[in-house]
């Protein structure tokens, strides 16, 4: 009751925006994500909806003036479903993996007791002894049925529910074909033990069961990812802030207890925790999980500074603007989760396919029975032909003619080291013909590395000598460009047991015993500082340059400039020229300044019309979903993962956040960008193979079903046929695994 009354207060909380995005709780399948889209769409006052079984959310949006929330979900619950306002990513995430736990023990339990049910089944279809027609017959598939109970009612029970509650809301779907059938063989079965009769049907109702539970289990696996992108995004934030007290004291709080207009304090090295403008201090933040960015970016007094970003360099005071919920990094976890929610099912080809099968099988299911009756045949022989025709019409082939085919796919590419996430990856990559990328740690390699070294002319220190010098000089410093240096400097930088280094604005400098003073930073810094640099060799560096110049001066003297600079994967150029050549068109979309993506995309020999420069994570995914075509994303920061959800197919590449990783559909675990166009090769010869399999398993649904309502199969030799049809779907995705060796990896039209 408490949770009831909590619920319906947010719930009116949200009356007036008109726009949410809401969870729904009990959500067993995608037919019943159907069917509750169906109730909301038909409500007066909604004006659009978009609800999402991967998720358990629906997009909603509706005229405050016209409905009320409370309404809405009054509907919804008549369903058996609760709407409610949006859950945390770790309680969705563990709604799932509940859901997923329950299902294993339903599958576990059906595997149990159905293997004794197919086997005293098996005893009657031999029959070598005449068991069926003597006394020790019905025993047997007395037996048989109550080994079948706790199938049907426990594995069986949510879907015969699902089945009612979608063909009451007039959006039959697999669980109502199922159920249906599933009820006629159970009952037929039991009206033949009353008779004393031991043809029974139970093993036909087991296998109904247990293949879309199998199915279920399978797909509900896939569907975490979304949960996952939105979970990771929010692991990035730290869980407390030092929150300043009306005395002047600091106490450290939940974040979420700090309300708009508080002051918060960062430390040196610190992630920033909420949305807030900067009011004392100054620094260098880390932008990279926001806008991608490799270098840090100055912040004074009067700027605004978002949840995420690393402080880099001293303490900063900030008057937060926006607590939990409402912060810029929270808005992009709901776009994931909307974009998720506007895609559609996975399996949006046998589904299209299951909703006019099911009607139909319906329809066609009645007719028989009706016709049988009016001809004068006996009841029996009527009921045996309708369940014949349910049996036979079960898209069991169709709903899972893709999963096979992307199983088998799918291994052999995680072999290669590319991952698919759901088979719709696989058919949508195969018809792309757009991919959008993100430059920095995409087509670059997403840190600074040394590029050259620019000496002055009578300096007598080699190269190794200056780098140990600088990354001496940034020993302790927690920077991009110090990283830089570090890895430049390798073995070769002794542990330094001196004084640290002073952190300034623009650079960094420290006193050493052997050295003397060491300077490293910016030329402005160096001049700050009383060293004087030759302007012809040190050019200053300007933000629109894809290159970092470094100075270094060592006792009052410059002696050199280190090029620092995100260098391209060694694979971008090759991979980019295979995409041409397949008939890909390639485009830049990054949060870097435009001369640096100019610079990047002209070594790639992608046109300076595609490339869009300094977008925020929000315009990234407008970009996506306005460009024209079948549109892929290559990203690997969080600031990705509303583009990585709202594309088509979204392909994280190696070393990639947790979130875009989860947001995306397609992974590379390792390779460079190369990968992209071999995961295309897979997925062209597996949509090929999922269309086959569709096919057939249509073929053998307009077949089989004739010869069902002519009486020409009984419902075991159905039930055998469409076992046999499931053999023959999975024998010819097999071939994949076989077919997808190294040469199917050569460039091809």
């Amino acid at each position: 009751m408490e949770r009831r009354v909590k619920y319906a207060a947010e719930l009116d909380a949200l009356q007036e925006s008109g726009h949410a995005l809401l969870s729904i709780e009990g959500l067993w399948c995608p037919s019943c994500a159907a069917a509750t889209q169906q109730v909301i769409q038909r409500t007066p006052g909604v004006s659009e909806v978009g609800v999402s079984f991967a998720t358990s959310t629906a997009l909603v949006r509706w005229d405050p003036a016209r409905l009320q929330l409370r309404e809405l979900a009054r509907r919804v619950r008549r369903l058996g479903y609760r709407l409610g306002p949006p859950m945390s990513a770790e309680e969705t995430l563990s709604r799932i993996d509940r859901h997923v736990e329950g299902l294993g023990i339903r599958l576990a339990l059906a595997a149990f007791f159905g293997m004794w049910t197919m086997l005293l089944s098996l005893l009657l279809y031999i029959d070598s002894g005449g068991i069926a027609t003597s006394s020790g017959g019905w025993w047997i598939a007395l037996g048989a049925g109550i080994a079948s109970l706790p199938v049907l009612a426990f594995t069986g029970g949510p879907i015969l529910l699902a089945g009612w509650r979608t063909l009451r809301t007039g959006v039959p779907g697999m669980d109502t074909l199922v159920g249906i059938g599933t009820l006629a063989a159970l009952m037929l079965s039991i009206w033949q033990l009353y008779q004393g009769q031991a043809h029974v049907y139970f093993d036909t109702a087991v296998m109904l069961v247990s293949l879309l539970t199998l199915g279920r289990f399978i797909e509900t696996r896939t569907l975490r990812h979304a949960a996952q992108a939105i979970n990771a995004l929010q692991d990035t934030l730290p869980e407390t802030a030092d929150w300043r007290q009306e005395n002047g004291e600091w106490h450290r709080v939940n974040a979420n207890q700090v309300p708009p207009g508080a002051l918060i304090r960062i430390a040196a090295g610190q992630r920033v925790p909420l949305d807030g403008r900067l009011t004392e201090g100054s620094t260098q933040l880390g932008r990279a999980v926001l806008t991608g960015e490799s270098l840090p970016v100055a912040a004074a007094p009067g700027d605004t500074v978002e949840a995420g970003c690393v402080n880099l360099v001293s303490p900063i005071v900030l008057c937060v603007e926006a607590g939990v919920g409402q912060r810029r990094i929270d808005r992009i976890g709901a776009r994931i989760a909307e974009a998720a929610g506007a895609k559609g099912d996975t399996q949006r080809l046998a589904d299209s396919v299951a909703r006019w099968v099911v009607p139909v099988a319906l329809t066609l299911a009645l007719l028989t029975g009706l016709v049988c009756l009016l001809i004068s045949l006996p009841v029996q022989e009527a009921v045996l032909r309708a369940v014949s025709v349910l049996v036979v019409a079960c898209p069991c082939a169709v709903g899972i003619a893709v999963p096979v085919a992307y199983v088998a796919a799918a291994s052999q590419a995680a072999r290669q080291g590319i991952l698919f996430r759901h088979p719709a990856a696989l058919e949508t990559l195969a018809r792309v013909d757009r991919i959008l990328f993100d430059k920095t740690g995409t087509l670059t390699e997403g840190r600074l590395g040394l590029l050259r070294i620019e000496r002055r002319a009578d300096c007598s220190l080699d190269n190794a000598t200056l780098i140990a010098l600088a990354a001496r000089a940034e020993q302790g410093v927690d920077h991009p460009i110090a990283w830089a240096l570090h890895a430049a400097a390798g073995e070769s930088l002794a542990a330094v047991a001196e004084a640290p280094a002073q952190r300034h604005q623009r650079g960094v400098s420290r006193e050493d015993s052997r050295w003397g003073k060491i300077l490293v930073g910016s030329r402005a810094f160096l001049r700050q500082q009383g060293v004087a640099c030759n302007d012809e060799d040190t050019p200053e560096t300007t933000s629109s340059d894809i290159q970092l110049r470094v100075e270094l001066a060592m006792a009052g003297r410059w002696l050199a400039t280190l090029v620092l600079e995100d260098r391209l994967r060694e694979d971008a150029p090759a991979a980019i020229q295979r995409l041409h050549h397949h008939g890909i068109e390639c485009a830049i979309v990054t949060g870097d300044a435009q001369a640096p993506a100019q610079k990047v995309a002209a070594r790639l020999g992608i046109p300076e019309q595609r490339v869009y420069a300094d977008c925020t994570p929000e315009a990234k995914a407008l970009i996506v979903k306005h460009t024209r075509g079948i549109v892929a994303f290559a990203g690997d920061g969080i600031n990705d993962g509303p583009a990585l959800a709202q594309a088509a197919i979204g392909i994280s590449v190696a070393e990639a956040s947790s979130t875009a990783t989860a947001a995306a559909s397609v992974a590379i675990a390792n390779g460079g960008i190369s990968r992209i166009a071999e995961a295309r090769d897979i997925a062209r010869r597996a949509y090929h193979v999922m269309r086959q399999n569709l096919a057939f398993a249509l073929i053998y649904n307009a077949f089989g079903l004739s010869l069902a309502a002519f009486g020409a199969i009984p419902p075991v030799v159905a039930a055998i046929a469409m076992a046999m049809s499931s053999l023959t779907v999975v024998a010819n995705a097999s071939r994949l695994t076989s077919s997808l060796g190294a040469e199917d990896f050569a460039p091809s039209n």
